[in-house]
């Protein structure tokens, strides 16, 4: 219920989904004769708008995000397993396409194929779901060994937890997996704007695990907007959706912190 409810509540809160709503409420403004209320909310839709496509109210949310936790001066001399959190793979895409297909994210596959390269002796660990076999559409757990094999990790190597629907689902269902045992050392690649969530996860759940930041997307904020405006909203998106996860995820006590740090 809680996957369910998080995905219809982000529908209409994220800010495109902010933007239809004050669309349809005007348009019924209009045909129904509030005009006053129409006007109000065309205009402030339009000051909203523009603010978040000239102003970096984006990169100031996501900043605090992706600075919380970073990345170790040195990992411990021997690695147990490496554990990669889904989010970079293109499930309907993959399906369409039959071969692997990733989005922004795609730095954790990398950094993933970095330290397994580092720690030979190292297991990565991949925790993601959301596929539709009756559709055609792969888990996100089958795009990322496609991706490991392609690079020449050995399949042995691998260990896969496909039912993740989001990161919670990712730590509970990885730790009944390995079953992680004291004195062992993992290693979690996520994106830095995602890590304080996981990272909270991780410590709810008694799992000592080492922060590994990757896939960073917020700038220091200057006087001018970022070139692209697609790219501007869509920092504004992530960091929305990373601060409301935060707080959904504190509130239900998921996580013992809105706002875990190292």
């Amino acid at each position: 219920m809680f996957f369910f409810l998080s995905k219809l509540i982000w529908f209409f809160v994220q800010p495109l989904g902010l933007v239809l709503l004050a669309l349809l409420l005007a348009t019924a403004g209009f045909l129904y004769r509030s005009r006053r209320l129409a006007r109000r909310l065309v205009i402030a839709l339009t000051l909203a708008f523009t603010a978040a496509c000239m102003l970096p109210v984006g990169d100031l949310m996501l900043l605090p995000l992706e600075n919380r936790f970073a990345k170790p001066q040195q990992l411990p001399a021997t690695v147990d397993g490496i554990i990669v959190l889904g989010g970079a793979e293109q499930n309907v895409l993959s399906g369409a396409r039959g071969e692997p297909v990733l989005n922004g994210a795609g730095e954790r596959l990398f950094a993933a194929l970095d330290l397994a390269r580092r720690f030979p002796e190292a297991q990565i660990v991949f925790s993601g779901g959301l596929g539709d076999a009756w559709n055609g559409i792969p888990p996100q757990s089958d795009i990322f060994r496609d991706v490991m094999l392609m690079a020449g990790v050995p399949e042995r190597r691998l260990v896969l937890e496909s039912q993740a629907r989001n990161t919670d689902e990712n730590v509970l269902l990885l730790k009944q997996m390995v079953q992680p045992q004291g004195g062992q050392n993992w290693v979690v690649v996520t994106s830095a704007f995602h890590m304080p969530r996981a990272m909270g996860l991780f410590a709810k759940a008694g799992w000592k695990v080492v922060p590994w930041p990757v896939d960073y997307r917020g700038l220091p904020p200057t006087l001018l907007p970022r070139v692209d405006l697609v790219e501007q909203v869509d920092v504004l998106n992530i960091a929305m959706h990373e601060w409301i996860g935060l707080v959904a995820y504190w509130t239900t006590g998921r996580i013992d912190t809105p706002f875990p740090g190292p």
